[in-house]
């Protein structure tokens, strides 16, 4: 069986998010699999990714079957989501208990990032099976507008999660011990998502291998366009491994080292410890002063 460049990255996918997806499912129990929570998102994630990499070994062996080449197109375009959403699932952790009743860290906050996450990944979906079943320009024209749009919405969804960052930053003086550390791997993973981000928005922007004439037979397209090289599916592999699996995997990795070694439940015990301690301080200090009045020389002596 052989393979090219791309066909070698797909087996490394498979053989990388295995393993992944066995520690995202572990991480998903010991944490709660609730959408909040995030880590369901990698399991997703290595689904998609394992998913697109045996497609893509299999289209390579069979390049005339349209319907592998859709399935993997799809699965790579949509694994920037999944990173996204988990980051806002993160964020909303780090702010748990502390932060979450400032607008910024507020519920309608969240939906607003999570609908735009949900449109985004509509769009390059849909972008992606319209160009695999193309008979004409115009069906080119069209997925490619959805698949720029869903672009430019991932852009506007990358800005959210470094605004709310920030924020969590200048704060962390009220974020909850390892929820801190939570936040500092958002911090390490920003410049690694930001890459995935680039590479999408270019790709996207990329001009396509092939269009159709004017009868709607299917033509090979030659483009002197820079950008052709952050083509998914045609570019240079050496660009899609850097900015797309690499990236992409640099912060699976951060936030899976994070997963496994932060006790974030240990956070709400020791939350709770500190409200109880507070709220009976509090008592003493209300019973002593109440106590103390009848027997105050100073008070009489007033």
């Amino acid at each position: 069986m052989k393979l090219d460049q791309r066909g070698d990255i797909a087996i490394a996918e498979i053989v990388l998010y295995i393993p992944i997806l066995l520690l995202s499912i572990a991480l998903v129990v010991r944490h709660g699999a609730a959408r909040k929570v995030g880590w369901i998102f990698f399991a997703i994630l290595s689904i998609a990714r394992i998913v697109g990499g045996v497609t893509h070994i299999l289209w390579e062996q069979n390049s005339s079957d349209t319907t592998l080449q859709t399935i993997f197109s799809i699965m790579e375009s949509v694994g920037l989501s999944p990173l996204l959403m988990a980051t806002l699932a993160f964020l909303s952790t780090v702010g748990q208990y502390t932060l979450e009743n400032r607008p910024v860290m507020g519920a309608r906050t969240f939906r607003i990032l999570h609908l735009v996450a949900t449109v985004a990944i509509i769009l390059a979906i849909v972008g992606g099976t319209s160009v695999s079943s193309a008979k004409k320009q115009s069906d080119l024209s069209n997925a490619t507008t959805f698949r720029r749009v869903g672009a430019i919405l991932f852009v506007i969804l990358y800005a959210g999660v470094v605004a709310i960052t920030a924020f969590c930053w200048l704060n962390r003086g009220q974020v909850l011990k390892y929820r801190r550390k939570l936040l500092l791997a958002i911090l390490a993973s920003l410049p690694f998502l930001f890459v995935r981000v680039a590479f999408s928005v270019l790709s996207s922007f990329a001009p396509l291998p092939f269009g159709f004439d004017a009868d709607g037979h299917m033509v090979a397209v030659v483009s002197s366009s820079p950008l052709k090289q952050f083509s998914s599916t045609s570019g240079s592999w050496v660009i899609y491994l850097v900015m797309s699996v690499l990236a992409e995997y640099a912060v699976v990795l951060i936030y899976t080292f994070a997963g496994v070694r932060l006790p974030l439940k240990q956070d709400l015990a020791d939350y709770q410890k500190a409200g109880m301690h507070m709220r009976t301080m509090s008592e003493e200090a209300l019973t002593e002063h109440a106590g103390a009045r009848p027997y105050d020389p100073a008070y009489y002596q007033a």
